[in-house]
């Protein structure tokens, strides 16, 4: 803590949110106290707990803080008058209400979560304290929805007319930002083989650059700004930008595989590349100016014609590489265009469409599991609390049940929230340190509300320049909070120390018993959150080999993409297992060859669909045995089943019978074929090319260090669901 805070360089920009906060909450504090409300630390609290230096974050926290504050109101208010009488059926519902409240929040990754959240730890705030008085559950709810309101009024207004820095322009920034990292990737990926540490720093980069564009995007409709109403072509931009990723990552993987066939990249590639990267790195284009792109795509085209479907792998990955650059060239097109239209105010809906998806929500992963079992968490530290409040009857025991279901709650984003937890119950303590100096050294002393601002300026202001730094947020927010609710100031000093040891000592217990009950039920590794997420990634690559149809294709590769953003920050404190984690840019790409097998699967028959119905069986059950043994190799039946269905796809059946490509003698591979049960297929050219384009492809992502052999060394499998794990092609592991 000391060491985060020592070595933090507060900004211009701290300083002026550290000001406008603290006027804020004076002037919200103020207000209060000149209306008598009840409680008018509540009206100060709630300006540092919805403080945020942009004005867009602090409008949507603001919005679904007052929304859920309601509901839990609501809550308490129909709940503790009929079921005071029955103290353990109400601490029953009470504690449940907490828990379903958190295990929705926890399922919901938007701002909406807030909500969730707030109406569940609201009702235990405004309901426990009213367990004795029960008849004025109501009184006391308007008054905490009015302090709350008030606070969240004060610090809305505050932020909006003084200095306001607006979400717009630092999303524009963001990304600008990453359509560069995306150009400077793409440079790295068109050079082939080259450090790839560099270029797995690059992924990771454009990973993080498209979670933090998702973070800022969703509360761009919460203020006003030029990005004002583009929350849906945000959203296609946010996929369009995920979807070259694995396009790079397979763009490069093809380049290199040419470079180590026998011929090589041919001369007439390299300038191609050339092109390609030379109009994606000019800043100056005009998107809406289609000759350039329309002649790229005509190279492109014109290079494909000159390699047949045939029997030679270096043909079959020009060809594929083609593929690449026509998609690569496509989705930086879309991007360019949604991000030039969204500036401009002008965005087609036709290319909004084709990327945007059906709802935010399904794109983004959601752990029920650990939901779930935050949700219980909640409710069953809530319950300890609450029958030790019953059983031993003590009188500060409602302030221990509000903080057991404030510390499950606001940590619960947390994958091991324990550690945070105990520092709360740090915090709270210097807290107490704070509070006593002011209770009874300052306060007495002073008469009149300038005094008082005058008095608390040092403190908050120092504490309020800590807020914006992720390092020093989980120290700031509870020593400002804290002491602000420790004093309980209002219109006359009432010191009373029992009474504030008493109500820290509820707070500590409250937070301690949350730790206590996290750690046991709630709190997990870095490691085990990492294998969760791919675990996750598994079950939905089985279902993509299973079944037909699971899901739209963006939503799939969306969500792979997103999870691979969660998992990179927690490499960081899992660095023994770095090369054996990270696995999940080559699933992204096995996940978008297995859409692409599904849908020319659609129009095969005979041998080849057969076969490639075994091969994707395979598929599915590798990825389901995977995740109940996380160190499990790949089947080797995969790679040989594959090979048989890339012979049959690249057979030439004609008037003379079986005609080979280069390097294949007639008879030897038509031998091999009848062992395979092949019989004459009549395929059109370009449905061809697709289903080898999705072959090819898919072999690459299976084993990138070898190529098939076309009948040379070829054996039949005589029962391909065996999932016997010999000959493992090793980069199914996965290395980004």
């Amino acid at each position: 803590m000391l060491k985060n805070i020592l070595a933090s360089r507060p900004t211009l920009g701290d300083w002026i949110f550290s000001a406008k906060t603290f006027v804020a909450g004076m002037l919200a504090l103020f207000i209060a106290l000149a209306f008598d409300l009840d409680r008018p630390v509540w009206a100060m609290a709630t300006v540092y707990i919805i403080a945020n230096p942009l004005t867009g974050v602090l409008a949507s926290k603001a919005v679904y803080r007052v929304v859920g504050t309601m509901i839990g109101a609501v809550f308490a208010v129909a709940l503790v008058p009929n079921l005071v009488d029955a103290p353990v059926l109400l601490s029953l519902a009470m504690a449940g209400w907490v828990g379903l409240c958190l295990y929705l929040s926890r399922l919901d990754r938007t701002p909406r979560s807030y909500l969730f959240m707030l109406a569940g730890y609201t009702a235990a705030i405004i309901g426990f304290p009213c367990v004795t008085d029960p008849g004025t559950v109501f009184d006391v709810a308007v008054a905490r929805v009015q302090e709350i309101s008030l606070g969240i009024i004060c610090a809305t207004v505050v932020s909006h007319v003084v200095f306001p820095r607006h979400l717009g322009p630092v999303l524009a920034a963001r990304i600008d930002r990453a359509l560069q990292d995306v150009r400077d990737l793409a440079a790295l990926s068109f050079a082939g083989d080259s450090d790839d540490e560099k270029l797995h720093g690059d992924r990771i980069k454009l990973i993080a650059d498209i979670g933090e564009i998702h973070g800022l995007a969703v509360h761009v409709g919460y203020e006003r700004s030029s990005l004002n109403g583009m929350t849906r072509p945000l959203q296609a931009l946010q996929n369009a930008m995920a979807a070259l990723l694995p396009s790079l990552y397979s763009l490069h993987d093809r380049i290199n595989a040419l470079a180590a066939t026998g011929p090589g990249i041919p001369k007439n590639v390299a300038p191609l590349l050339q092109s390609i990267d030379g109009w994606m790195q000019d800043g100056d284009a005009d998107p809406f100016d289609r000759n350039r792109i329309n002649q790229l795509h005509s190279d492109i085209a014109a290079l494909a014609r000159q390699y047949e479907v045939s029997r030679n792998w270096h043909d079959l990955l020009v060809i594929n590489l083609c593929v690449r650059l026509h998609r690569l060239i496509g989705f930086y097109d879309d991007c360019q265009l949604l991000w030039a239209g969204i500036r401009e105010g002008r965005v087609s809906n036709t290319v909004v469409d084709r990327w945007r998806d059906r709802g935010d929500k399904p794109s983004l992963h959601v752990d029920y599991g650990l939901a779930l079992r935050s949700g219980l968490t909640a409710t069953i530290a809530t319950l300890i609390v609450c029958l030790i409040w019953v059983e031993t009857g003590w009188p500060n025991g409602a302030s221990a049940a509000m903080m057991v279901a404030v510390g499950t709650s606001i940590l619960s984003f947390l994958d091991d929230p324990v550690p945070a937890q105990k520092g709360f119950i740090t915090y709270t303590l210097f807290s107490v340190v704070v509070t006593l100096f002011y209770g009874y050294a300052v306060l007495p002393a002073i008469d009149g509300f300038p005094l008082l601002a005058a008095v608390f300026a040092p403190y908050l202001l120092l504490i309020g320049l800590l807020i914006p730094s992720p390092k020093t947020f989980i120290f700031a927010l509870p020593m400002a909070v804290n002491t602000v609710m420790l004093l309980n100031i209002s219109t006359r000093y009432s010191g009373n120390f029992a009474s504030s040891i008493d109500g820290a000592v509820a707070m500590v217990a409250g937070f301690a018993v949350a730790a206590v009950v996290t750690a046991m039920m709630r709190s997990m590794t870095p490691d085990h959150s990492i294998r969760r997420l791919l675990q996750a990634n598994w079950r939905d690559l089985a279902n993509l080999a299973r079944f037909d149809r699971v899901a739209p294709r963006m939503t799939v590769l969306r969500r792979l993409l997103d999870r691979q953003g969660l998992i990179l920050p927690k490499l960081a404190l899992a660095p023994d297992h770095r090369t054996r984690l990270m696995r999940a840019m080559p699933e992204v790409s096995i996940a978008a060859n297995l859409l692409d097998l599904r849908r020319v699967r659609k129009g095969l028959n005979g041998t080849i669909a057969t076969r490639l119905d075994q091969f994707l069986a395979v598929m599915a059950t590798h990825f389901d045995l995977r995740t109940r043994d996380f160190d499990r190799p790949p089947d080797g039946e995969l790679l040989l089943m594959l090979d048989e269905i890339l012979m049959l796809a690249t057979a030439n059946f004609g008037p003379q019978g079986l005609s080979c490509g280069v390097g294949d003698a007639t008879g030897l591979v038509a031998s091999r074929e009848m062992q395979i049960g092949a019989k004459p297929v009549v395929m059109d050219p370009v449905f061809k090319r697709r289903l080898v384009v999705s072959l090819v492809a898919m072999r690459r992502v299976l084993a990138r260090d070898s190529e098939p052999d076309f009948g040379r060394r070829f054996q039949c499998i005589a029962q391909p669901l065996s999932c016997a794990n010999d000959l493992a092609p090793a980069s199914l592991e996965g290395r980004a």
